[in-house]
């Protein structure tokens, strides 16, 4: 069913509330009693077999026998019959539902069963289902409070998606206090059927709604979430909190890039990449969400304080650059006709502080000049309640600053409770933000500044298609490998891959006895490297399971020995085991580059300082695969090893491009073979001109090796 046609939650003509009751405190009198306080003007069907008469509406046994053709049903009663009224709806050709009752996934074992039924009685019925186990849904416009909130919002242009129901019930409630309004609650419950991403893209088609919040435990189809909010974020805010986030898998742990990912990592660049803004808590979720929705974007990220007191100033000034913005270096005749204006005591620097003196003229004086100067792109009026202060008079006084300049945004911050109160709802009557501490404030103009990046941020489509690539050698290797049952590589087939994707590597081949060892020394030249080889072994160093620098066949012969005998007697019961003879390679900057896959949204790429002590840097960087140059480059600059990559104290740079083309080169490989599991190379080491991959880990997926192979075999 297209997603346009969810249109039909928000604006039905028809409702039918399955469960519906004459019993204060039962969900059902909710729902039914809401749709009357609120006017809801389409047709009511409460369906109760037990009732003639519905809080004076009539009352049905059953959705067939109401008298036309019901739009939305609302389900209201025990879990186990939930199914049945499923059923029906796909007769009467029914096609959306909000499922309210409990009991599904959320209750245990046989909660998943029941809703796993509920999902296949959905598709077969053709019927879009938001639910089970959730608060229902409100739509200010229409209006429609389809609930069991005691509450309905005021009219906005917010939409609000929310996997907590409660969260909406404290919200809306919050809202009407802080006047703030809305155009749509949804609340998503077990999302048995549509989620996230299906609503996000109804909020985008919605001419009523500006911008789109939401509350988020899980994302479960992340790729479609990056692809529909990239091209949505583009023409409406996207502001997002998350919360319960987990490690993305056990596994993860056994490679650097796993164990170095954390918690958050794979949401963060996700949300990067398809241009949502992260909040970090429900205040600032709804602190940039006030701004957005009421104010226009800056130009740059240069702010300028006006303030009655030096200590709020001051604190705006650190959250201000803490938050990405910039304080606006005035033009010199701002500064001049402010000294001329405005007591000879107060400060007409950036931060401008018209003193505990200043007046209702003197804050607007100063938003005159400001607000005229080019330099400035947004503003922070800060207002405390001291002797000679106008609260009512200065918001007066700011309200008719911003009808004179509507294309600067403008937030002001009333220190203050009861000498404010008037002040403050006069200016959230005319839409103008207005918190009670400066770091809301930043908070509120850092979205917008944010936002303003997002929307005009180039459109990036150089995903690098190399052509000197063999994916005819690694797809045969991997093959090879899903036939013998191995999914970790030896450090030679891994080698092997990467040489594979044009990756500079030194020659590498495993030997698994002496007389191998001694060939493949003399074909590839001495000095060599040895490394023990196994697919049980993850990180050799821990045993000292590497030799450098190795000059002679006997020394070799001695050296390969002693790592055989030390690998068995760490590894008793180690399998396959080998030695990898390995050209040795000039020392150069060691960087790690590592994949690892997020069972949501899929590869994540990681770039940055390696060596043995990887992990205890943790200098690192992550990015979605695929990547394009942009991301790539972004990346890396994003470390503290790029500094000095670029050189320090005259030194030469390393070679950052090739150091970005391997990053690109990876991204290829991971894109054309997505049974890759796992990757790690550390070190890359980086040379003045070129690089080489010395060590490179692979671990594979049976799963999605069996996907592209069972059939050839």
């Amino acid at each position: 069913m297209n997603i346009d046609t969810l249109s039909t939650f928000f604006n039905p003509k028809s409702v039918a509330i399955v469960g519906a009751s004459n019993t204060k405190g039962k969900v059902g009198f909710d729902i039914v009693n809401n749709l009357k306080k609120f006017n809801y003007q389409g047709n009511i069907y409460p369906i109760n077999p037990k009732e003639n008469m519905i809080q004076e509406i009539k009352s049905y046994k059953s959705l067939e026998e109401c008298p036309s053709l019901i739009e939305l049903v609302f389900i209201a009663i025990p879990a186990k019959h939930v199914i049945n009224i499923i059923d029906q709806m796909g007769k009467l050709q029914i096609r959306f539902v909000v499922i309210i009752s409990a009991g599904f996934k959320e209750v245990g074992h046989e909660g998943i069963l029941l809703e796993n039924q509920l999902l296949i009685s959905l598709r077969s019925n053709n019927v879009r289902a938001i639910g089970p186990n959730c608060l229902g849904l409100l739509d200010t416009h229409t209006p429609l409070n389809g609930s069991f909130a005691s509450r309905m919002p005021l009219k906005g242009n917010l939409g609000f998606i929310s996997q907590s129901g409660a969260l909406i019930t404290g919200i809306l409630d919050w809202s009407l206090n802080e006047g703030l309004g809305f155009s749509k609650f949804i609340s998503v419950g077990n999302k048995v059927d549509i989620d996230e991403v299906d609503l996000i893209s109804a909020l985008a088609k919605d001419d009523q709604t500006k911008a789109i919040l939401a509350y988020l435990e899980s994302i479960e189809r992340g790729r479609k979430f990056i692809e529909f909010a990239s091209s949505i974020t583009r023409k409406k805010p996207i502001i997002v909190i998350k919360s319960g986030i987990s490690k993305a898998g056990a596994r993860a742990a056994s490679s650097h890039t796993g164990s170095m990912s954390g918690t958050n990592t794979a949401y963060e660049i996700a949300f990067k990449k398809s241009g949502v803004i992260q909040a970090k808590n429900v205040q600032e979720l709804f602190d940039m969400a006030v701004a957005i929705s009421s104010q226009p974007l800056p130009q740059s990220s240069k702010i300028c304080i006006i303030t009655n007191a030096g200590g709020p100033g001051i604190i705006a000034t650190d959250a201000a650059e803490f938050a990405g913005l910039e304080l606006s270096n005035l033009d010199h005749d701002t500064i001049r006709a402010l000294q001329q204006k405005l007591p000879m005591a107060a400060s007409t620097l950036n931060p401008i502080d018209v003193l505990g003196t200043g007046s209702a003229d003197d804050y607007f004086t100063s938003l005159d000049l400001v607000l005229n100067d080019s330099n400035v792109s947004m503003v922070l009026i800060i207002v405390t309640p001291q002797g000679m202060t106008q609260p009512l008079k200065t918001a007066e006084a700011i309200v008719s600053s911003k009808l004179k300049y509507p294309d600067k945004p403008i937030v002001s911050v009333f220190m203050g409770g009861v000498d404010l109160r008037d002040a403050t709802q006069f200016l959230k009557s005319h839409k103008l933000p207005c918190f009670t501490f400066p770091e809301r404030g930043i908070n509120a103009l850092s979205g917008l500044w944010r936002y303003s990046l997002i929307k005009n941020r180039p459109v990036l489509t150089d995903y690098m298609q190399f052509d000197d690539i063999r994916k005819d050698l690694v797809s045969g290797l991997f093959k090879s490998l899903y036939q013998k049952n191995r999914m970790t590589l030896l450090g030679s087939e891994a080698i092997f891959v990467a040489q594979a994707y044009n990756i500079p590597c030194p020659s590498t081949r495993t030997a698994f006895t002496v007389n191998e060892a001694i060939k493949i020394a003399i074909e590839i030249g001495y000095p060599v490297a040895m490394k023990v080889s196994s697919p049980e072994i993850i990180h050799k160093t821990d045993f000292g399971g590497i030799f450098l620098n190795v000059q002679t066949e006997e020394d070799l012969s001695l050296k390969f020995k002693t790592l055989i005998e030390d690998a068995r007697g760490y590894f008793p019961n180690i399998g396959l085991l080998g030695v990898d003879i390995q050209q040795m390679s000039p020392k150069g900057r060691e960087i790690i580059i590592g994949i690892s896959e997020d069972p949501q949204f899929g590869h994540l790429i990681m770039v940055g300082t390696g060596g043995i002590y990887a992990n205890y840097h943790k200098d690192v960087q992550f990015g979605l695969i695929p990547l394009n140059q942009s991301e790539a480059k972004d990346m890396l600059l994003q470390t503290r090893i790029y500094q000095i990559m670029k050189g320090v104290r005259g030194e030469e740079a390393d070679d950052i491009e090739k150091t970005i083309e391997i990053l690109l080169r990876i991204s290829n490989l991971v894109t054309d073979f997505p049974e890759i599991l796992e990757l790690d190379i550390n070190p890359l080491f980086v040379f003045k001109k070129d690089v080489s991959a010395l060590d490179v880990k692979i671990t594979l997926s049976r799963e999605k090796l069996s996907e592209r192979y069972s059939n050839e075999i």
